[in-house]
């Protein structure tokens, strides 16, 4: 995996969301991702993107149709 991938990030609900691969070190990486209305199961007013490092082995990698 490398900067740039799509990938499906692990949340702390439980589910996935697709995100990106911001940057790779060694066996982790930081990713960022949409998130709603909720962040870190607390309401959130503001939509956008959420961050966070992730270990490569819990990534699914996604393939993207050419």
């Amino acid at each position: 995996m490398k900067p740039g991938d799509k990938v499906m990030v692990p949340r702390t609900g439980g589910g996935y969301s697709l995100g990106e691969i911001l940057e790779v070190c060694v066996d982790r990486a930081r990713v960022t991702f949409p998130i709603g209305n909720t962040f870190r199961g607390k309401p959130r007013p503001l939509v956008g993107m959420g961050y966070k490092t992730v270990k490569l082995s819990k990534l699914r990698p996604v393939k993207e149709a050419d």
